[in-house]
């Protein structure tokens, strides 16, 4: 642990309710996505390009308010942004080529990874209600996965997977090391955007097309770079640094219930019953998980702080 004391109930309530809200704001991260219309590649550089940019100009603003958090925090640094390269070109592949609940639900497979990886890497103990949730977690991800391969969309599918385990890697370094990493967060953004403009045909004219609700692909794009995905990748990281990897990345779960829902309200895109089975699966098991470490993790914090002198 990377703190010089645990840290106590109120930090710990505190760390919930702002991971919280950055799970709130991923949800609208593909609903945005999808509302721009643009295509695959050019979304990874749009999209990239504008949260380096905004994390990079909120780095600047903590750096002249006296904060001294390096730009890219070392090895760890380095390897959060590696993670974060293919974490955001396999997600936007995962939305453009799978429906928008497989991608949430096989998304939601990043706590049960980040428990794994918590215990493989920087051994944690993994209570066996741990891989109780975990075993039913992949039970419905399977169901989702099968659906996939059956309706032709399993490289989407695939995506979503890769990219939970990018997510996972990421908040289990943030756990193992404390350090700030929102800037590494935003190097693997601009490094997804590089690849995107080397290898792939951008095509920009797309940008000032018609989106949805006849609004410009730019807007979406650029509400989601410049606001949501900068405010919500900030919050997400901090919660590593007082909460386990694992009950952090729970509150990926809220994207898991909400985005289906904002999805077939913008879109009437609604999910199959074994999605829909698989999805419920996995909900109510990361709802009784999540429940479950809260109070553990109260518990404990207060033991704690009422044996100090």
């Amino acid at each position: 642990m990377p703190f010089d004391s645990p840290p106590s109930g109120r930090q710990i309530g505190a760390a919930f309710f702002i991971t919280a809200i950055g799970g709130l704001l991923f949800t609208f991260d593909l609903p945005l996505l999808r509302l721009s219309m643009a295509d695959q590649w050019t979304m990874v550089f749009v999209r990239g390009i504008l949260l380096f940019s905004t994390l990079s100009f909120g780095w600047f603003v903590a750096r002249w308010m006296g904060d001294r958090a390096p730009f890219l925090a070392g090895g760890a640094g380095i390897a959060v942004a590696c993670a974060s390269t293919l974490g955001n070109i396999s997600y936007i592949g995962a939305v453009v080529h799978a429906p928008a609940a497989n991608v949430v639900f096989l998304i939601a497979l990043t706590p049960v990874i980040a428990a794994s990886l918590s215990h493989l890497v920087l051994g944690e103990k993994v209570h066996g209600y741990t891989w109780t949730a975990t075993i039913l977690a992949l039970c419905g991800a399977a169901l989702i996965a099968s659906q996939g391969i059956d309706s032709g969309h399993w490289v989407g599918d695939g995506l979503a997977m890769v990219s939970a385990f990018c997510s996972a890697t990421i908040l289990t370094i943030i756990r193992a090391t404390g350090r700030k990493v929102a800037t590494s967060l935003a190097l693997g953004s601009l490094a997804s955007s590089l690849i995107a403009l080397m290898s792939f045909n951008i095509v920009p004219s797309t940008l000032f097309g018609t989106g949805a609700f006849g609004v410009p692909s730019l807007v979406w794009l650029g509400l989601n770079g410049l606001i949501v995905m900068p405010l919500a990748t900030v919050l997400l990281a901090r919660g590593p640094r007082l909460l386990p990897s694992a009950d952090v990345s729970m509150f990926f779960m809220l994207e898991t219930i909400l985005t289906p829902i904002w999805t077939w309200m913008l879109f009437a895109e609604a999910p199959s019953p074994r999605v829909l089975a698989g999805g419920l699966l996995l909900i109510l098991t990361l709802l009784a998980h999540s429940w479950w470490r809260l109070a553990v993790s109260m518990r404990t914090a207060q033991a704690i702080s009422s044996d100090r002198p």
